[in-house]
């Protein structure tokens, strides 16, 4: 354990980052436990450098065969490891709209250990069963936790209600928060916390693509 948190310390964020992609990536390989696949493959299906590819992989102490590659099961044994979802982790999820539905239906969540145990909302969804979810009335959400004690909570709510969620998540017992809304969320320093803007990332592609095109005007020969 002690080992492995050192690794884990001494890995870059953009390491960490990858790890999961090349996981899912790897686990939609359809192969008989004893398939190998090499660091160029990887690179052209997920477009990263198989360089780079090669030192993340070194990392985390995984070597390839030289001419063969590097094995695909035990790639994933030791991914998984390394990002801890070896271990299924459970969670909840405040907000049943459109982005939480999607969610609930996220296949990907699985390769990751990731289940998403209960669902809640103030609308006509409660009682519903989505995607083998069960959706209940947020004011039952205290009362849920207690049955099924959960590390993680997921918000999917418009921005004016996201704090008084998380405050709620944070009563509860939630450990870790993965906030979807609009605006950055606050907890305390013990609290994981992953804001993920949509309209933030919205924003950065307008920018970078604007950019783009004043740089190709300025550069235009008329």
């Amino acid at each position: 354990m002690k080992n492995k948190m050192k690794i884990q310390a001494s890995i870059s964020l953009p390491t960490i980052t990858r790890l999961p992609l090349y996981l899912s990536y790897l686990c939609t390989l359809d192969n008989d436990g004893n398939g190998y696949i090499s660091a160029p493959q990887i690179g052209k299906k997920l477009h990263i450098d198989n360089t780079l590819i090669t030192k993340d992989f070194a990392a985390i102490h995984i070597k390839g065969k030289r001419k063969v590659g590097y094995d695909i099961a035990e790639l994933i044994l030791v991914i998984k490891k390394f990002l801890w979802v070896d271990i299924e982790r459970k969670a909840l999820v405040v907000g049943i709209g459109n982005l939480g539905k999607s969610l609930l239906g996220h296949k990907k969540f699985q390769s990751q250990n990731l289940n998403i145990i209960a669902g809640f909302d103030i609308n006509e969804e409660v009682g519903k069963t989505i995607e083998d979810t069960k959706i209940y009335h947020l004011d039952r959400f205290k009362e849920i936790y207690k049955k099924t004690p959960v590390e993680i909570g997921i918000i999917t709510v418009p921005e004016m209600y996201a704090q008084n969620i998380a405050d709620l998540m944070v009563e509860s017992g939630i450990k870790a928060i993965w906030n979807f809304s609009s605006i950055p969320i606050t907890a305390p320093k013990n609290i994981i916390i992953e804001n993920l803007s949509i309209d933030s990332g919205l924003a950065m592609i307008l920018y970078k693509l604007n950019n783009n095109i004043s740089i190709v005007y300025k550069n235009r020969k008329l």
